[in-house]
């Protein structure tokens, strides 16, 4: 219902009747969203594991706050871990994504 949860803290009861977007279904029409496409030309993502969650947490955050600087970013994403990137590009991927969808870029 446009409201992002930890899916690993939730029960499907929890659910039952909203309206869940999963990462797949970000995507339109074949086309990336701006933060999949953002997260793929920055190098956000290495094996995968944590990148639906970073990029999930990430379109939620810029619907509050279109354009965090890399402080804000970081705190916004506390509580998702990725253990391969160090964060650096999952950061850069934010901001990028954050000036494509204001038309910055």
């Amino acid at each position: 219902n446009g409201e992002a949860v930890k899916a690993c803290t939730m029960f499907a009861i929890q659910v039952n009747g909203a309206e869940i977007t999963t990462i797949e279904g970000l995507a339109t029409n074949g086309e990336l969203h701006p933060m999949q496409k953002a997260f793929w030309e920055n190098h956000g993502l290495q094996c995968g594991y944590c990148t639906p969650g970073m990029i999930m947490a990430s379109v939620d955050m810029l619907k509050n706050n279109p354009n965090p600087t890399e402080e804000e970013i970081r705190h916004g994403l506390e509580g998702n871990f990725c253990r391969c990137t160090g964060y650096h590009n999952i950061v850069k991927s934010v901001k990028a994504a954050a000036e494509s969808m204001q038309g910055g870029a």
